[in-house]
């Protein structure tokens, strides 16, 4: 299975509310059907800033049964059948602004998703490797993240990788390394958490979303 996360942008004269309509009442019903390799599609649409400098208003998450069905997706929306969907993205986001990125992801916390989630994304310092982030993270500090909020019941990891596979890429363009998905009772200690991370030379943003799901069955 191929995973992939999008955090897109609004278009500076609307707000978060007529984004999200349009997105989840036109868009997503226009795209779908030509996403044929879909396996899961949620859109967790943001309902708060948290910490940082937040640069999207809804991060998508897609699920390709697997790399073919990833590249027929993309050929039938880069096509003529996939015009009114890039038409239609005019509309409403600010496309210079969106990210997409592959992911890797683990489960830190196991029980139900639920509807409203917090989101911790971090970038690596420069002189840190992806992999050395990926690690510090995982042994370091998401443990003492979670650790100090209130009944985390759901902690969902998804690790970001480049699109293209070379070194240079890897060293130098990815907005965020790791986006952890937690939802808990209290989230208590993220920004003493966050500044201290950001004191190693990681820059950390966090959000507060919500969860809308299409049923692909």
């Amino acid at each position: 299975m191929i995973k992939t996360l999008a955090l897109i942008k609004r278009r500076p004269d609307l707000d978060r509310s007529v984004f999200r309509d349009h997105y989840e009442t036109t868009h997503a019903p226009l795209a779908l059907p030509l996403m044929t390799g879909l396996v899961r599609y949620v859109r967790y649409h943001l309902e708060e800033d948290l910490l940082g400098e937040v640069e999207f208003d809804v991060l998508s998450a897609f699920w390709y049964r697997n790399s073919e069905a990833v590249s027929q997706t993309m050929a039938v929306l880069e096509g003529e059948l996939g015009k009114p969907v890039l038409e239609d993205e005019q509309k409403f986001m600010d496309k210079p602004g969106n990210l997409f990125f592959p992911v890797s992801d683990r489960m830190l916390r196991t029980g139900e998703e639920g509807d409203e989630h917090v989101f911790v994304l971090v970038q690596k310092p420069a002189d840190v490797s992806r992999y050395d982030c990926s690690a510090r993270l995982m042994t370091d500090h998401w443990p003492k993240l979670l650790g100090g909020f209130e009944e985390a019941e759901f902690a969902f990891l998804r690790d970001a990788f480049p699109m293209a596979a070379n070194e240079t890429v890897e060293q130098g363009e990815l907005r965020y390394n790791a986006v952890l998905q937690v939802r808990a009772r209290r989230y208590v200690g993220l920004e003493e958490w966050a500044a201290g991370l950001e004191a190693s030379g990681y820059r950390v943003t966090a959000v507060r979303a919500r969860r809308f799901e299409t049923n692909l069955d």
